[in-house]
């Protein structure tokens, strides 16, 4: 099942991609990198890490192994992409720093519980890092959404 769980993972990282390159723009109006700088730096590196993690799984099993596994991976790989796709339909609602702050809580409240004073300040310092990369320091622009 961890073959399925990385698979499943590369399938919601090329759709992150391809949706972050469909919907935002890399260049703005005065030519400036635009909003979709993000989602193709992330997606390529979520693309590239995944399908090296799907290749090694896939050749260090052998096609019994595949089935034989048990289901705990079945769930998280279906909250990953759940979590994925929810953090794409809110980035242009919400705008990247809230959908970001969800998104990144919602994930380490699921696979790092116990530490919630942890989590709570990484989901808070992430968003503003990313913020202050992409919007502060390369002037790419994130999505406003309700902070506009």
């Amino acid at each position: 099942m961890q073959f399925f769980f990385s698979l499943g993972l590369l399938v919601a990282s090329l759709a992150y991609t391809v949706y972050g390159l469909v919907t935002l723009d890399l260049v703005d109006s005065i030519g400036r990198p635009g909003p979709g700088y993000f989602p193709l730096i992330i997606g390529v590196l979520l693309i590239l890490t995944t399908s090296y993690k799907s290749v090694k799984t896939l050749k260090t099993m052998n096609s019994a192994e595949a089935f034989d596994q048990d289901e705990t991976y079945l769930t998280d790989t279906l909250v990953t992409i759940g979590l994925i796709c929810l953090f794409l339909v809110t980035l242009k609602f919400l705008g990247a720093i809230l959908s970001m702050v969800l998104f990144v809580g919602a994930f380490l409240a699921y696979f790092n519980r116990g530490r919630t004073v942890f989590n709570i300040i990484y989901s808070l310092v992430l968003p503003i890092a990313v913020y202050l990369l992409f919007n502060v320091a390369l002037r790419a622009g994130l999505p406003k959404g309700l902070l506009d």
